[in-house]
């Protein structure tokens, strides 16, 4: 059976997320309040566009344990029975108590990463294949703890009397979660095994190009570079081809 072999790839693929510069300083305590600020941007785009995932999910998933488990999952995204405990809201509550304008939220620029991240999301959501959601679904989940448990370590270090409740949440509910999608992973076919690589794979790029948002990596150049444009032939170019 392959389960064991997925669960070695996910502890992999968080120890090289937990070995990310922007986690590691974030822990130490040595992140700049404006990489901190930007990391939550980030994770608030995340969070918002996560209930449409899951719907999205739902509206294809046959698989009945697969459909249970995500129903739980866009239950707690969505508060429960109590609208007012929302994810997101937590979310904007976070803002509030950081002292940053929801306005500030909305403005925010994205760049490479959140784009390219949230991409991939929309895309395994509509992508119709169980083994690659799962899998996708399951390293998501999984790194949860680990990316916010640093970020709320850096903004404490910043705001020390910060209320974290948009983390907390997030941090007891996800390792339920990962629990009850290793479940689902026993029930499937051995077929399915490459498609589960494959979407853990997709899970850890997208949340390290966030993360390298977030550090900065994208502050130089914040378009997509159309490498079909003139200057990037080398044959007949001029410029950027030159400048190397």
């Amino acid at each position: 059976m392959f389960a064991q072999g997925i669960k070695d790839q996910v502890e992999t693929a968080l120890a090289e997320v937990r070995a990310h510069p922007l986690v590691t300083s974030a822990e130490a305590g040595t992140l700049p309040l404006e990489n901190a600020k930007r990391w939550v941007f980030c994770a608030g785009r995340e969070s918002r566009s996560f209930p449409w995932i899951l719907r999205e999910l739902l509206s294809w998933t046959s698989d009945e344990k697969v459909r249970v488990i995500l129903q739980e999952n866009l239950n707690d995204e969505l508060g429960a029975d109590d609208p007012a405990h929302a994810h997101f809201l937590h979310y904007l509550h976070l803002l509030d108590d950081l002292g940053v304008p929801r306005e500030d939220f909305d403005r925010y620029e994205e760049r490479l990463g959140i784009k390219l991240a949230l991409s991939l999301a929309f895309n395994v959501a509509k992508c119709r294949n169980a083994g690659q959601a799962i899998g996708y679904m399951l390293v998501n989940e999984a790194m949860t703890p680990v990316t916010y448990t640093a970020a709320k370590a850096a903004l404490t270090h910043h705001f020390p009397s910060l209320q974290t409740n948009f983390f907390d949440l997030h941090i007891e509910v996800d390792d339920h979660h990962v629990a009850a999608l290793y479940e689902a992973v026993d029930a499937l076919p051995d077929e399915a095994e490459k498609d589960l690589r494959f979407g853990v794979a997709l899970g850890q790029r997208g949340m390290e190009i966030l993360l390298d948002e977030a550090y900065g990596v994208f502050d130089a150049h914040t378009d997509v570079i159309s490498i079909t444009a003139p200057e990037w032939n080398p044959l007949t170019g001029a410029g950027v081809s030159q400048e190397g």
